[in-house]
């Protein structure tokens, strides 16, 4: 009978689940075949609902909830920022339950976790920070920060693998990636375009996206004593 040895205590394992898109029955056949991993945290890059599929008598904020409840069932600390499909009144959830890293830093085993949501698009999407509101935000996390940082944003950085379209047009932000060139961050987990999953670099900063839980897509992330990220799919 096989078994998994448990990671050493100086090794940090990220579980990284992104653009839900209120599709829970996905979210839980991830939930369980990840419920014999180790990992010591979730991370969640945005679009926990899908603005454009809502089932009938639900609101998008009862999707909300009951992704956000399916996700706090593997009992590991959650870490999460808001997508653009995702309605404003959403951080108000996640404040409820503690996650909330939009525009806030939060501590895990000697890393600060950081993050900024939503993303600018052409379609008049829920949630959509003004370039000022990200521009204060991203001014005040990098004031704050001390020692190494995760930052988690929704919005993949501009020029990186991770915004590219299916079309090969790079439509992430600019704002963003300056951030990281500036901050340098350890690790970013991003999200947003679909099919941008896999990871790149951006000078010392490894950027990944695991691709979308709605295809049965999710990632783990190995940190120490170097980062190693892996793609799954169920």
């Amino acid at each position: 009978m096989g078994f998994k040895l448990p990671i050493p205590k100086n090794i940090m394992r990220l579980l990284v689940l992104a653009d839900i898109h209120g599709q829970w029955q996905e979210l839980d056949r991830i939930i369980d075949a990840v419920k014999d991993e180790d990992f010591d945290a979730v991370i969640c890059p945005g679009d926990f609902t899908d603005m454009f599929s809502v089932p009938p008598e639900f609101t998008q904020m009862d999707v909300g909830n009951m992704v956000l409840q399916r996700l706090l069932t593997l009992k590991k600390p959650l870490f999460a920022v808001p997508g653009n499909h995702d309605p404003y009144e959403l951080l108000d959830l996640l404040d409820d339950f503690d996650v909330n890293c939009h525009g806030k830093l939060k501590q895990l085993k000697g890393y600060q976790i950081a993050g900024w949501g939503g993303a600018v698009t052409p379609f008049h999407t829920k949630f959509e920070p003004t370039d000022e509101e990200t521009q204060d935000a991203l001014r005040l996390i990098e004031e704050q920060k001390r020692g190494k940082l995760i930052f988690l944003t929704h919005n993949p950085p501009y020029n990186t693998q991770m915004d590219r379209t299916i079309s090969g047009q790079h439509v992430g932000s600019k704002l963003i990636r300056d951030f990281i060139e500036r901050v340098q961050p350890v690790l970013v987990i991003s999200a947003h375009i679909h099919e941008a999953f896999g990871q790149d670099t951006l000078n010392n900063t490894v950027i990944f996206n695991p691709g979308p839980v709605y295809e049965g897509r999710y990632g783990l992330v190995t940190l120490e004593p170097e980062i190693r990220c892996e793609l799954k799919k169920i």
